[in-house]
Parts: C-alpha cells; structure tokens; sequence
C-alpha cells in the first residue's frame, strides 16, 4: 500500500482518535471491558493458610531462579568447554550439542512462570509446519516477561527452539543469558539515531557469518524498539503529527533491523537462486566426498543458502492489559492467569522489503491488525470471538529432572575440574619430593 493510500484510510480514524492519542496509558486501561483473573495480587486472593504456604516457596523458588546465574551458567560452560574443539573440525555436532543446551536454557526459564500458576495458551493460525521452516518472528513488547513467554511457546517447535537468532539490546550482553546468546550466535544491537545505520550494517555481517554457517532456522525481535509503557506516549504523538494509524495497544514498529534481516537473508531473485542450484548441482559429482563431509557439517545449507520464506506476527497478551513483570514469573506474586499469545503467518516474498516506504506501510498495517487483536482480547478475553487456546504444556516431571539433572550435573561436574586442576599440583609435589636431599 502506498503512503498516500495509507494516511487517506486512516485520516478519518486518526481524527476520531486525537483525544485518545493524547491520553495516558491509564486511560487506555480504562477501556478494558472483560476483567479477566490475574490483575490482584496473590497476597489478596489468598486464605492464611495459602499465604503460609506462599511464604515458605519464596525461600525455595529464590535459590531455584537464582540458580540460573550460578549452578547452570557454570554447568552449562563445563559441558562446553570439552566439545569445543569441534566447533572447527565437527560443526554439526558442535551447534548440535550446544544447541541442545540452549534449549535447556530456554525451559529453564520458561518454567518460572509455568510453576507459579501462570499458564501459556496459544491461539490464532497453526504453525506446527513452520518448525522446520526458516522465518522472522516479529512479537510485540509489554513487559520483561515477554522473553521468558516466547521460550515457553518454544519448547514445543521442535528444532527451532534450538535453532533461534534472537536480537536483543546491547544491555543484556553481559549478562548470564547474554554471555550464552553470544556463544549462540544472537546478537545484540546498540539503539540510537547515531549508531542505526552502522548497526543495520553490523547486523547484516553477523547474519552473513552466523545464519547458514550454524543452520539458523528463526530469527526473533521486537520492532517496536522498546517496551510499550515506555513508547506508547511518543509514537502516538509521532502518528498524530504525521497522519499515520493510530494504535492504543501497541506502538508503531521501525523497520530497520526487517528490511536489513531481509535484504539479507530473505527471498531472492530466481536468477540467484538458479545460481546457487547449479554450483549446488555441480558439487553433487563428488557424492562421497559431499556424503562424508555432511556428517561433519551441513555444507550445502552454506552453499544453498536457503531464505526466510515466512513472518510470523505473534503478539503476546496479559490478563487486563496488566502485563506480569519477570519478578512476577520468578516469585509469583500475582494471582493465577493466563497469557495469550496469538499467531498471524505471511508469506516473506509477499512482503515489500525492497521498498523502505512500502516495507513501512506494510508494517504499519500489521500492527494496526495486532493492535485489534489486543484491543479485543483486553474486552471479551480472547482475540477471536469463539476461539479456543491451547493449552502449551509443561510436564511437571521434565521440570523436576531438569533441576535434578543441572544441579546433580554442577556437583560432578565440580569434582572433574577441581580434578584435572589439582593434577599439576600432584605432578610437582611428586617431582619435589624425588629430588628433596634424603639427608634433610
């Protein structure tokens, strides 16, 4: 759609909506209609006996998060420091171990929320058949417990919970999850007008090194640039003064870091493609050698280089427009929910990337539809009148044996290097005692 077409079908919502641009975020939540279990605070719902109870867990559940920067971050480095010789002469199984281990990761924290009461349903198209698939995931942004919601989708997408490139902001590079992501291959951008253009080029050298190389398969990130409660005062003023839609739930999205991750890794031209296929074909004379080195590495994904062939819209929701927090999830201080996550699927050839104007306008009709959704889901509790979620299932038993298994991991692991440190110790006290004077 062009931007005249665009400003012309939202001129009449845009002045309809002037007053709202202008209000606060509170007055939005003002308009919420259905009032959905999750707004009060688990203190509040409970009896005394449940708040004894509740008591008791926050010792229990405080070393169990905080086992996440300690017992795993430490566990998690000694599984990988024996493998890593092969991350030069036996990528597959390298990306595939450390793989494995990041999803780990991801259920780790997934399972916070999932063991104070808060549970995940997923709603909108099917997308069991893009797990093997390679597509852009564009999620809206309300709360710290947005990350921690999409690892939980994620623990049932088969390979593509191990096989994700997520953006971030450079601000949790150094932290326990941003150490891991880096050895993943995540990346982490830098906002600010001064830095975007150098940014968009950083991010198409890392995804040029890392999509193919490691056999990426989705691609996740936050167009919205921030959180909502934060950006939503300025964007609506931004689209009043430009003639842009107006969005109560959502802020409009930048498109940098699409049109980069497209440009780049996204639909090509036939001809390239029929390039690529003939270098692919030629290669296949040499059967053995092809064969043997597929065990080693997956080659022809590099020579290939197969595209992002969808976008996926997920939008995320919290009971009331009251997003829960990541200190929520951790020590469950709201009462039992529901969080809703919905998916919308397009075609990434159907997208106009190649167009920055268009690329925009596309986008922005994108999250006028998400903004629906949402404005829906906050009135009558779900985003499509008559639709059911479905219930993402955590096995309270997978839960159990992940801790059993990390922290059972961290003690023989300890033991093993504490070991091999000890053993040049061993080594010189021995040598010294063969060479001390017997007389002395």
């Amino acid at each position: 759609m062009e931007e005249s077409e665009l400003k012309h079908r939202t001129s009449t919502q845009s002045s309809d909506s002037s007053e709202a641009s202008d209000s606060s975020e509170s007055s939005a939540r003002s308009r919420v209609g259905k009032n959905l279990p999750g707004e009060r605070s688990r203190w509040s719902q409970s009896t005394n006996w449940e708040r004894f109870l509740w008591l008791l867990k926050i010792p229990l559940r405080t070393v169990l998060c905080a086992s996440l920067v300690t017992v795993f971050f430490l566990t998690y480095h000694g599984f990988m420091l024996p493998i890593l010789w092969a991350r030069r002469f036996w990528p597959r199984l390298y990306w595939f171990y450390e793989g494995k281990l990041y999803k780990w990761l991801q259920a780790f924290v997934a399972s916070w929320g999932i063991t104070a009461g808060y549970s995940v349903y997923e709603y909108g198209e099917d997308i069991g058949d893009l797990c093997e698939e390679r597509v852009l995931v564009m999620c809206n942004h309300l709360s710290t417990a947005d990350v921690p919601t999409i690892f939980a989708v994620l623990q049932n997408k088969g390979v593509a919970s191990r096989k994700t490139l997520w953006l971030m902001d450079q601000m949790f590079r150094y932290t326990p999850f941003g150490v891991v992501g880096h050895m993943h291959g995540d990346y982490f951008v830098k906002q600010g007008k001064a830095t975007r253009d150098r940014e968009l080029i950083r991010l198409k050298e890392h995804l040029r090194d890392v999509y193919w190389d490691r056999d990426r398969r989705w691609v996740i990130l936050f167009p919205e640039g921030g959180f909502y409660c934060n950006r939503i005062e300025s964007s609506q003023a931004y689209a009043k003064k430009n003639g842009f839609p107006h969005t109560e739930w959502t802020t409009l999205p930048r498109q940098g870091a699409v049109k980069a991750i497209l440009e780049e890794i996204g639909p090509r031209d036939p001809d390239e493609n029929e390039n690529l296929q003939k270098s692919r074909s030629a290669s296949k004379l040499k059967l053995i050698k092809d064969t043997v080195g597929a065990l080693r590495e997956k080659k022809y994904i590099k020579e290939t280089r197969p595209p992002i062939k969808y976008v996926l819209d997920m939008t995320i929701a919290y009971p009331n427009a009251n997003p829960l927090s990541l200190e929520t999830l951790m020590f469950g201080t709201r009462e039992e929910c529901d969080i809703a996550v919905n998916y919308k699927v397009y075609r990434a050839d159907e997208v106009p990337f190649h167009d920055e104007t268009k690329l925009r306008d596309w986008m922005y009709q994108v999250y006028v539809e998400k903004d629906k959704l949402l404005d829906n889901y906050y009135r009558e509790g779900v985003f499509t009148t008559g639709e059911e979620g479905s219930l993402v299932r955590f096995s309270w038993s997978k839960i159990v044996f992940q801790y059993v298994f990390w922290f059972t991991s961290a003690y023989l692991l300890f033991h093993v290097y504490w070991w091999i440190i000890t053993i040049p110790f061993g080594v010189l006290a021995v040598i010294f005692r063969a060479v001390e004077p017997k007389g002395i």
